[in-house]
């Protein structure tokens, strides 16, 4: 169902027709719940509301109409609040009153309270803080003003002596919108007439009164003796309102009416006084209501004699009542009234002059008089308090204090707190009345006098009564300090006490009452603090013998100076005082009366004593930080590099990260001591029941939480959740509920943390039972009830701890804007990401969508937002530089009052916990760069809290880190740093100092103390070891390479001793849980490192002893843990501790993937993984790597059985899946030709990325050099083999430079092929000869499954161990072996071939990969489980079907377990061993597989950005929608786009469900949404063993409305197995670097012209050697009549010969690709499709393509290439089949899909690309200036052109040249990151066409195992249309030959030219055509001119 248009709402509205078909369609639209038309649904529904209200206003219009109007503004309503569940705070509510107003002005009131229910229906759904207050009361009186004066109208009576009655019901029912503020609203003054505190019952009484007054009054007459008088006032009252209503004058009559009545009440009985004063009541309500609306006095002056003859009159009849009630019922009221006839003179006074003494000679002669005259009784003192309240009430400050002065006064002099009879509450709100009314004036200093005559009136009660008026005391001075009046802020209360001669024991405590107020101020009082804390110092000398309250005063003047300088007036620091405090309470002598409180003390001392030094510590590491960051400035403007693949790795380069790790384990120690000396300390105090007589039991319970929350920040947590059961201790003696509560549930997180969940169920039942007894209108209730919830949530099973998750995540107090809801809110995100964590088969899709409505769709981004509010709460309270931020003007610093000192410590804590949960994620999702952007800020952060706990577990993360990049040095070398945190010494110590603090101002906030010059060497010695200048692990030196002397052999690696510890040893590391844990993780971090390094025995070694050692370390704790919450209760239970299941999971995995690569017997492999499997299935569901760690198993199951099942049957592994293929599609070789080949590619083991240096930092460090079995970016690595290319000569006797010589390659005086070709026509040898003994490990298996093909690999370093020798010599003799296999299976396949008949006859082409035995000898030595080798006819039987079901089985539950969120690596390898075990069973489930298998970081990257925008559009539509005020309709425009990013988000989500039907679906939707004429070719290289690079190429095909063709390509075994396709490849980039250092420019040109000569080599060899005879799979289809009938015809021809394929698709493939296919492609082909009648076959096929060849025409339609991240650096669009068709790359096919999505009008896609509309940046670093002469005067001389040339442009400019242009050029260094970094491009939505003309500005630099990362992907994901860049390094001439023939071929190529077709033509254009030509590769799709 359509939703109803918004465009002719207005002309529907007119007439009944259309207000009923537009209902009808309201109606079934809101019955439309689908999440894609919500939006829409809520935008309409919005429309419809306001056009009702226009509709409405307008006049006229009859009853019927009205009412339809109302019923389409119910349907619009209902079907909005459908669609938005939780609209916008009052948006709604709004348009409401606006209706409800509108239609109460027609006047017709059944409408009118339609819609008026309506509009209270919505406002009850609203809870107290839930709204703005402000405007929720507005709209409440509104809405009932707008129903209480349009009563009249609204009544509709049908008689008139009805009328008063329906007017009545009207206001009454209109009350019940004041009701609503009822709840929580203020009260109003206490007895204020009537004597209502309900304004909803005064304006009830007064409606009533109006009912009564117009039926009776009339007929009263004088008749009537008893009523006369009280009726009479009642009907004046009724004309004192009208008047008042309508501001008329005169209102004397009223008033003269009513003084009248009053006349003859001075002998009237006590009831019918009474009654009079009831009556007068309606006057003085109606005059009150009116002064508090108007600040102007209606009447004139005449009036006054009448009003005061009234208040006469009412005085009168009250003092008669007080005359004849008694004293002890005192009639309050009437005194009352009394002074509410007071306010109101002096309210008419203040418009009249002569009014305003009357008015004082009244109230000082009546009221004031008479009150006085009475004696001193709770009555007067109740009586003038509230005349007084009145006065402030109505702002008469002036008023109120003069009242207050003269009471004030009389209670001093009356000794008022003497008198039993007064509560000294009640005299407290008197002095309190005078104090705030002289604030409200401005005049402090009077007030703050007022606060010394309060204490002064206290007298002997001043020690128990002082906390209220020091409380106003420091409030005064708070305001003085925001005024700036220094004078005021300076003075303390011992010198406004001087002249009351108060002994020093009174003073004493008042000081420290006063300090004890300012530290409750939530705002800096460290200057009030000190100057007290002065006068204390100064009264409590040593010599006054006060030591006890020096100590505390010294303890406090620490706290001070610990965060405030005071250099000026103090010469000692924090520490100094705090010391000095410690001293002193040793001299204290001990008694019973003093232990509790002295013991307290001393706790508070030593605490501080901590606290005092980590802050001078952090001061310190700050300002160390901060030089270096000076000193660091501009180093690595040196190191300038051609291309930007290492940009992003050298932006978070920091070269003195590590030189801050002044600390150790020892250090901790010596540090914390303080702190378990305090928590010693308050164990003894609290041994013993009840509350201990302590100075303040709330500061000692505060002191608590401070040290637990230090523990925990120190990662220490069993002493934390010590130190919070003492708090629930405290707290129960205390009996504060809600205390014990908090600590509870600090104890509970703890567990959780510590995952023991059966504990944290005990402590979150007691902390529930709390709450029940707890105050539930204290502030902190909620917080800790939603806490509550949250980890009831945690524990709770899925379903139902799903539901509270929902019911915390949508409570609308989350919202609040105050630090510690910000905290609950990174909690609960903190909660969502592990939800969403969890698999498919613990969370189902229906749970997983209710997370997904909340906005939140990945873990990845649930816990970055947490993060990123932990950081918003640190910088809130600490500044940017506790976190190393860039400092801002409006940078904070931190302040330490109220709960900031506590939240400090843990917000801290919090920060560094949830960024080692988010490092540890993405370092699984494999978004490397971003986690060590995450890691290396938490190491900056641990560094300077100098937590050495922290510090260690994220340099061990680091160091993981840089292994998944295969960093091996850099690795090794954090691990090395965290071993010295863990093993190394120091200490230091500090004397005395003494203590003359003097008051003063401060020169500021505490300035970071400088650092201080070193101290002159005998300085030094004399001081003894500092901790500064402990001996941390030397920094990695670079060492120079024309002056190093000759390398050493290095060191033995330091190991951690902890594994050769008994299980019960005592120390430090053993007997530490904490510890514990960082051990075992960094033995676990170096095994993988020994394993990455190819150390296998020593790796393993490890894993096996870490295993075991985890579960000694969990029970032992386990029992620890018990021990101390429960005491060593014997009786309870051992708790479950699976604190180590992750890193035990993690050691399985390793263990299991390892053994793929190890000779290991078969049983003990699957003894490993049974065990591993089954130790998995007993951990906790909820841990995140737990999956990851179960699908490692699974893999390598399935690996194993793979080679279980080639081993049985003598098959390979290759032919093991290909009993999945319909049909055996190898990519046979054609008969050798006679011609020698002019390329043989010698395989090497692993491959390189061009041209990609390690870090900075690794290159320094390269002296280290570990064994590592790749050569990842490493440029003085030896080449892994020799490439059999001939190379340029070298000329001998010529001295090579260090520094770089870069020829310009514009001189054309030599032409490099003028000079000879040195060995050029070198032949190459034969095929055996192609296949050495090195190469044959990594050949032998086509999936690249080698165990020994490690052994082949050049490494770097040290030389490895004796034992490690005898190994590796193992391992050659086990490769000579298998050469002598191989040598005869060469034999038997000559035989074979001899007996067969000779080539083109009978059997087999000649080289038919060597035959199944070849494969069999091969796999002996690649697979150790595969050890049973059959020579009989069993080798030919294809393992049984069952069997590989089972593979397919393990593999599809290991894809289920991670498909949700999986880690790169794993996920792809997965993907692709499905694919080719699936094989064509399923042909769109395995195309769908190889999609999934690419680009899996690149999509995590993309959903977090897309998750951005979709958060930012939420959020300024609701920013919108709360600015919206009139009644305007808003465009579509932000609802398409926002439309459009959920689209997007939908597409590259992973699944939910793993794999099923749903993602078949869903994939063949994204088939049908490819553009026609687009044929997208995914090419990816599969290998069984993971990590390493296989020779098996998948391909699969895929168009628009056609079955996806699959082809597995084997190439292990061809002339050039694509392994050393890749290796050739890598050397070129290498050499050509090095060719670029060469000094003679002769050779540097001879050098590179080779080179050029071998990548030609290399193209053609990957069309003819590697693709073959499948090559034609690349074209695109041309739409051809009688194509697909030939196709089908060939097909049944071919299923005569045994072909098994029931689809004609591929058949159709091939004969498209007719005119590319030779005779000896045909063979090949049929070879391959019918193995039984080869022949028959062959002569078929030659047939069907010479009769199409002779039919071909133009190639239509372009090619897509999705390549994976071994295939994307190779120029596959350079190769001869492809020249004539447009190629463009893509990252996966989902961005194919995203651009149709995004297809708009505007887009260049569409439209063609403007030449006008161009930006250019040419030369920006000056250091091209070639290119700058070449194209400068064209460039600025083009129309319309924009650019900066010669200079660096600014941010906004780059980003307005992809946003605001057609084109933009780049002609400079690298791909322009410099100059706009690659997350800036990626966050932005692209339009430009981006031509790069840069060195590797399209390059992928792949590190370790990860996937290819560079800008160009940040481009795709910005939706850039088309992105033209380099593949590799290029010349600056070359290049720009290059561009200028692309540029001016375009561009003057008219309109509709494409560009693909000319950057096709300009690859001729360079010398090297191959070299440089074929650099250039576009990703994208295809663009053309306008």
């Amino acid at each position: 169902q359509k939703h109803p248009k918004a465009a002719d709402f207005a002309a529907r509205m007119d007439g009944w027709e259309g207000i009923s078909e537009l209902l009808a369609k309201l109606w079934v639209s809101a019955s439309d719940t689908s999440q894609a038309s919500r939006l829409q649904k809520s935008q309409v529904c919005d429309k419809v509301l306001r056009i009702c209200v226009e509709q409405m206003a307008k006049p006229g219009g009859c009853p019927a109409h009205t009412a339809s109007l109302v019923a389409v503004a119910e349907a619009a309503c209902r079907g909005y609040l459908t669609a938005m569940p939780q609209p916008a705070p009052l948006y709604l509510e709004k348009i409401l009153y606006h209706l409800l107003r509108n239609t109460a002005g027609r006047g017709s009131g059944d409408a009118c309270w339609r819609v008026a229910d309506l509009l209270r229906a919505r406002l009850l759904t609203y809870r107290p803080g839930q709204a703005p207050s402000k405007d929720f009361t507005a709209i409440v009186h509104s809405s009932f003003s707008v129903l209480w004066r349009g009563a009249d109208t609204l009544a509709e009576p049908d008689r008139p002596q009805e009328e008063g009655r329906a007017v009545l019901s009207i206001r009454l029912r209109a009350l019940r919108f004041l009701l609503l503020l009822e709840e929580d609203g203020e009260a109003l003054l206490p007895l204020q007439p009537p004597f209502f505190t309900s304004q909803t019952a005064q304006q009830a009484a007064a409606a009533a009164a109006l009912y009564e007054a117009q039926g009776f009054l009339g007929t009263t007459s004088s008749s009537v003796n008893s009523f006369g008088d009280p009726l009479s006032l009642l009907e004046a009252g009724v004309q004192l309102s009208q008047v008042l209503a309508e501001s008329a004058c005169p209102a004397g009559t009223p008033f003269s009416q009513a003084a009248a009545a009053l006349g003859m009440a001075a002998e009237a009985s006590e009831q019918f006084l009474r009654v009079l004063a009831e009556s007068c009541q309606l006057i003085v309500s109606s005059l009150g209501e009116y002064a508090k609306r108007s600040k102007q006095w209606p009447f004139g002056r005449e009036d006054v004699l009448s009003f005061c003859a009234f208040t006469e009159g009412h005085c009168r009849v009250l003092h008669r009542l007080l005359e004849r009630v008694s004293s002890g019922s005192v009639y309050l009221g009437s005194n009352e009234g009394v002074l509410c006839h007071a306010k109101h003179m002096a309210g008419g006074a203040r418009a009249e002059g002569d009014g305003r003494q009357l008015d004082r000679e009244r109230e000082g002669s009546f009221s004031l008089h008479h009150i006085f005259n009475i004696r001193l009784s709770l009555v007067a003192v109740s009586c003038t308090f509230k005349l007084a309240y009145i006065f402030y009430n109505q702002n008469l400050h002036e008023e109120a204090s003069s009242v207050c002065e003269l009471l004030c006064k009389w209670l001093q002099t009356a000794d008022a707190y003497a008198c039993p009879d007064i509560p000294p509450e009640r005299l407290h709100k008197c002095f309190r009345l005078q104090v705030e009314s002289y604030r409200k004036l401005g005049r402090l200093e009077r007030a703050l006098a007022c606060v010394v005559q309060w204490l002064a009136a206290l007298q002997g009660q001043i020690g128990e009564l002082l906390a209220e008026p020091i409380s106003l005391w420091v409030r005064v001075k708070t305001d003085a300090a925001k005024q700036g009046a220094e004078e005021l802020r300076l003075r303390t209360l011992k010198e406004g006490l001087e002249g009351h001669s108060l002994d020093a024991e009174t003073l004493v405590t008042v000081l420290f009452a006063e300090l004890k107020a300012y530290k409750t101020v939530r705002a800096d009082t460290g200057q009030e603090r000190y100057n007290v804390l002065c006068d204390l110092l100064e009264i409590c000398s040593e010599e006054s013998g006060r030591l006890h309250e020096r100590a505390i005063g010294l303890t406090e003047l620490a706290q001070v100076l610990c965060y405030h300088s005071y250099a000026q007036q103090t010469d000692c620091s924090s520490l100094d005082s705090i010391q000095e405090a410690l001293r002193l309470l040793e001299l204290v002598p001990r008694s019973t009366q003093n232990r509790d409180r002295l013991l307290d003390d001393q706790a508070q001392a030593l605490l501080w004593l901590y606290i005092c030094t980590l802050e001078s510590k952090l001061e310190q590491v700050g300002g160390e930080r901060d030089q270096r960051a000076r000193a660091q400035g501009l180093m690595n403007l040196g190191d300038f590099e051609p291309n930007d693949l290492n940009y992003e790795g050298r932006l978070l380069e920091n070269r003195f990260l590590y030189d801050g790790i002044s600390f150790n384990l020892v250090t901790e120690t010596a540090l914390s001591k303080s702190l378990d000396d305090a928590f010693a300390l308050w164990k003894q105090l609290l041994a013993t029941p009840g509350v201990p007589a302590v100075r303040s039991p709330e500061q000692t319970v505060a002191s608590l939480h401070l040290l637990a929350a230090l523990y925990k920040l120190m990662a220490k947590p069993l002493q934390a959740m010590e130190t919070y059961l003492l708090v629930r201790a405290l707290c129960s003696a205390l009996g504060d509920s809600l205390g014990m509560a908090s600590a509870l549930c600090q104890l509970t997180k703890l567990l959780f943390q510590l995952e023991c969940p059966s504990y944290a169920q005990l402590f979150l039942e007691e902390m529930e039972s709390c709450l029940q007894n707890a105050d539930s209108s204290n502030d902190s209730y909620l917080l800790l009830q939603q806490t509550c919830l949250l980890l009831r949530s945690q524990l709770c099973c899925v379903e139902k701890g799903l539901t509270l998750l929902l019911e915390v995540l949508q409570n609308p107090a989350l919202q609040k804007s105050t630090k510690v809801w910000y905290l609950l809110r990174a909690h609960v995100l903190q909660l969502v990401a592990v939800y969403l964590s969890l698999p498919a088969a613990r969370l189902s899709l229906k749970l997983r969508q209710q997370i997904f409505v909340q906005g939140w769709k990945s873990p990845k981004t649930a816990l970055v937002e947490a993060q990123k509010l932990f950081r918003s709460i640190t910088l809130l309270l600490m500044g940017s530089d506790v976190l190393g931020c860039q400092k801002t003007a409006a940078d904070v610093q931190f302040v330490d009052y109220g709960d900031n000192l506590l939240l400090k410590w843990q917000v801290l804590a919090d920060t560094l916990a949830c960024s080692e949960h988010l490092v540890a994620l993405l370092s699984r999702l494999e978004v490397v760069c971003k986690a060590k952007a995450f890691c290396l800020e938490a190491v900056k952060l641990a560094v300077k809290l100098q937590a050495t706990r922290w510090c260690t577990s994220f340099l061990v993360l680091k160091a993981q880190l840089e292994l998944q990049q295969n960093e091996l040095e850099l690795s090794h070398f954090d691990l090395q740093q965290a071993l010295f945190l863990l093993e190394s010494d120091a200490g230091e110590q500090k004397g005395q100092m003494k203590i003359l603090p003097r008051k003063g101002k401060p020169e500021g906030k505490k300035p970071r103390d400088s650092i201080s010059e070193p101290l002159r060497e005998e300085e030094a010695f004399l001081k003894g070891p500092a901790l500064e200048f402990v001996a941390t692990v030397s920094g990695l030196e670079k060492a120079d390479a024309l002056t190093a002397s000759p390398e050493l052999k290095p060191e033995r690696r330091k190991r951690l001793a902890f594994l050769t510890h008994p299980a019960a040893c005592l120390c430090r590391l053993c007997s530490d849980l904490a510890l514990s844990a960082l051990c075992l993780r960094w033995l676990l971090s170096c095994a993988q490192g020994e394993l990455a390094a190819g150390s296998t025995a020593e790796g393993l070694g490890l894993i096996h002893e870490v295993l075991p050692r985890c579960a000694a370390v969990a029970t032992r704790f386990a029992a620890v843990l018990r021990d101390k919450l429960w005491g060593g209760s014997v009786g309870r239970d051992l708790p479950a501790l699976q604190l180590l299941d992750n890193l035990v999971a993690t050691g399985y995995a390793a263990l299991a993937l390892q053994s793929l690569a190890s000779p290991r017997p078969a049983e003990e492999l699957q003894e490993e993984l049974q065990m591993g499997l089954t130790t998995l299935a007993s951990c906790s569901p909820h841990l995140p790597s737990l999956e990851v760690s179960r699908a490692s198993l699974l893999l390598t199951k399935a690996t194993a059985a793979v080679c279980r099942l080639a081993s049985k049957h003598d098959s390979s592994l290759d032919g093991v899946f290909a009993s999945s293929q319909n049909c055996q599609l190898p990519m046979l070789t054609p008969m050798e030709p006679k011609v020698v080949p002019p390329i043989i590619i010698q395989p090497v083991t692993v491959p390189c990325t061009p041209h990609q240096k390690a870090c900075p930092l690794a290159k320094a460090h390269a002296a280290l050099g570990p064994r590592t079995p790749f050569t990842i970016f490493s440029e003085s690595s030896p080449l892994a083999g020799k490439s059999r290319h001939p190379r340029a000569p070298k000329v001998l006797q010529k001295v090579k430079s260090r520094l770089k010589v870069t020829f310009s390659d514009d001189s054309d005086m030599e032409d490099p092929e003028a000079g000879p070709t040195p060995t050029a026509t070198r032949k190459t040898s034969c095929a055996r000869k192609a296949l050495p003994a090195k190469s044959v490990g990594s050949q032998a298996s086509s999936l690249g499954f080698g165990g020994q093909s490690s052994t082949a690999q050049p490494r770097r370093g040290a030389p490895r161990k004796r034992v490690e020798e005898r190994e590796l010599l193992r391992t050659i003799e086990e490769e000579e072996k298998v050469e002598e296999k191989l040598e005869i299976s060469f034999e038997v396949l000559r035989a074979s071939e001899e007996e067969e008949g000779a080539p083109g006859e009978l059997g087999y082409p000649r080289n038919w990969w060597g035959g199944l035995s070849c494969l069999r000898a091969a796999l002996s030595s690649c697979c150790p489980h595969c050890c049973h080798q059959s020579q009989g006819p069993s080798a030919s039987v294809p393992p049984h079907v069952s069997s590989l079901d089972t593979v397919l089985e393990l593999l599809k539950d290991a894809f289920n377990c991670i498909s949700h969120c999986p880690p790169g690596a794993l996920y792809s390898q997965l993907c692709q061993l499905l694919a080719l075990a699936m094989g064509n069973q399923d042909p769109l489930l395995t195309a769908y597989l190889l999609s999934e298998s690419v680009s899996i970081t690149t999509r995590h990257q993309l959903l977090s950005i897309i998750h951005r925008k979709i958060h930012k559009e939420k959020k300024s539509a609701g920013d919108v929608a709360e600015q919206l005020r009139g009644l305007s309709l808003q465009d579509g425009s932000m609802a398409q786009r926002s439309h459009h990013l959920i689209e997007l988000e939908r597409l590259f989500m992973f699944s939910s469900t793993g794999l099923g039907s749903e993602e078949r679906d869903s994939f063949q939707t994204q088939l049908q949404q490819i553009p026609s004429g687009v044929t997208v070719c995914m090419l990816t290289l599969v290998s069984i063993q993971p990590g390493s690079v296989g020779d098996t190429l998948l391909l699969a095909r895929l168009e628009k409305g056609t079955t996806p063709v699959n082809i597995r390509i084997p190439t292990a075994l061809a002339k050039a197995p694509l392994r050393s396709v890749l290796s050739d490849f890598d050397a070129i980039q290498k050499e050509q670097k090095e060719a670029n250092s060469c000094m003679d420019k002769r050779e540097w040109w001879l050098r590179r012209s080779e080179l050029d000569r071998r990548m030609k080599s290399l193209i053609e060899t990957l069309e003819t050697q590697v693709l073959g005879c499948w090559r034609g799979a690349l074209i695109p289809t041309v739409p051809q009549p009688g194509l697909a009938e030939e196709a089908t015809h060939l097909h049944t021809q071919l299923c005569q010969c045994g072909w098994r394929d029931s689809d004609p698709t591929l058949l159709k493939v091939v004969l498209n690709a007719a005119s590319l296919l030779g005779p000896h492609d045909v063979q090949a082909l049929a070879f391959s499709l019918c193995p039984a009648q080869p022949r028959k076959a062959q002569l078929l096929l030659q047939e069907a393509v010479e009769k199409w060849r002779a039919c071909a025409t133009q190639t239509g339609g372009s090619l897509v290439l999705v390549l994976d991240k071994h295939l994307q650096k190779l120029p596959w669009e350079s190769m001869a089949c492809l020249k004539a068709v447009p190629v463009t790359r893509l990252p996966s096919l989902r961005f194919l899909v995203s651009y149709s999505l995004a297809q708009e009008s505007g887009s260049v896609l569409s439209r063609g690309v403007n030449p006008s509309s161009t930006f250019y940046v040419l030369n920006p670093h000056s250091n091209l200036l070639g290119t700058e002469e070449r194209f400068r005067g064209w460039f600025e001389s083009e129309p319309g052109w924009r650019g900066v040339t010669g200079a660096v442009p600014r941010p906004e400019q780059m980003q307005a040249a992809l946003l605001e242009h057609d084109l933009y050029i780049y002609a400079g260094h690298g791909a322009g990151a410099r100059l706009l970094d690659g997350q800036t491009i990626a966050r932005l939505d692209c339009r430009a066409v981006a031509l790069l003309f840069g060195c590797s500005s399209a390059a992928l630099a792949v590190r370790g195992s990860l996937e290819g990362s560079g800008i160009v992907l940040k481009y795709i994901m910005a939706g850039c249309p088309f992105v033209l860049g380099n593949l590799w390094d290029v010349t600056d001439r070359e290049i720009d030959r290059y561009a200028q023939a692309l540029l001016q071929g375009w561009l003057r190529g008219g309109s509709g030219a494409p560009l693909l077709s000319y950057v096709t033509q300009a690859r001729q254009a360079p010398k090297l055509k191959y070299l440089v030509g074929a650099a250039p590769v576009a990703y994208g799709l295809p663009v053309c001119l306008q």
